[in-house]
């Protein structure tokens, strides 16, 4: 027998809205900035025609574990400043931007080099959402201090030029507290040379997955797209077909690791740089590598590196 789709339609001023609650069994939430009827206090953001004009009061409405969804509507865009200007401090929530391409939510970061975004609760998605630097160097776009942390189709952009992230994703200090994490069809692109890591891993971290993503950072020639602190390591990890372009001409370009303690597969990887003397894809020792491929050169496609096992 056919699966049967329940439906849940809402009104507000003689105005039809269908919701698909089949994908959910919690509460839903919508927020429009540039909603005329819209508010931030309680009794909004259960209709699309009375939505939150802020993520963050949303957040604050859901509740624990209970598989709330906050909607995003295209268009919608928020200034955000300050240190924990959004705080996604409640479990299992997911944030879904409606929208493609230019339309997609827009959060802008901006006013000083401390501007963040925290995901301090478990089990947190975020999807199609672009976040936009609006500062030259902010420290970090998100800082993750929770398990099961998800990115999902969302994007790091430079506002204008000389306003970048230096981080786009930063792990807690505490060891294995951001433990499967999982950044998955998302971009990253700025010029910026100031920029250092697209994920600084500061402690040991479980079950990482790093897939499908496209990458493109300013020349730092110190600095690998997986940074990982010294004697920290990288577990389980997954990181499997993502596309890189950065043209360092030294230093380890997609992970940075100096133990022997990791484990996983890194396989599939594309990546272009400008390393002509002795180039290393991947320092993760413990990982076991297949089908990464790196070149330096602009006329010749990328070789398998490390070498095939013989």
């Amino acid at each position: 027998m056919a699966k049967t789709e329940l439906f849940v339609r809402k009104t507000s001023g003689g105005v039809f809205t269908v919701v698909n609650e089949s994908l959910t069994t919690g509460n839903i939430y919508f927020v429009d900035s540039g909603s005329s009827t819209g508010g931030t206090s309680a009794g909004y953001g259960n209709n699309p025609d009375a939505p939150f004009t802020t993520i963050d009061s949303a957040i604050n409405q859901t509740t624990a574990n209970n598989g709330d969804v906050i909607y995003v509507m295209a268009g919608h865009s928020e200034t955000l400043t300050g240190a924990s200007a959004i705080t996604c401090d409640v479990a299992g929530v997911t944030i879904i931007g409606l929208g493609r391409g230019t339309a997609r939510p827009t959060l802008l970061l901006d006013a000083g080099a401390s501007v963040s975004i925290v995901v301090s609760a478990a089990n947190v998605r975020w999807e199609n959402v672009i976040f936009s630097a609006g500062h030259a160097d902010i420290t970090v776009a998100i800082d993750v201090s929770a398990a099961s942390a998800e990115f999902h189709r969302c994007e790091w952009k430079e506002n204008t030029t000389a306003e970048n992230f230096l981080t786009s994703i930063r792990t807690s200090a505490s060891a294995n507290a951001c433990d499967g994490l999982s950044v998955t069809e998302c971009v990253a692109t700025t010029v910026d040379t100031a920029a250092v890591n697209f994920i600084t891993v500061r402690e040991d971290l479980d079950l990482l997955v790093m897939n499908d993503n496209f990458i493109e950072l300013g020349v730092q020639d110190a600095n690998a797209i997986i940074g990982v602190a010294s004697g920290k390591d990288l577990t389980s990890c997954r990181i499997l077909r993502n596309y890189i372009y950065r043209l360092n001409t030294a230093g380890d370009l997609l992970v940075d690791s100096d133990t022997t303690a990791n484990s996983g597969i890194i396989a599939h990887n594309r990546i272009g740089h400008a390393d002509t003397a002795s180039e290393i894809l991947i320092d993760a020792d413990g990982v076991r590598q297949f089908d990464n491929l790196g070149t330096a050169t602009n006329t010749a496609s990328g070789y398998v590196l490390p070498a095939i096992d013989s």
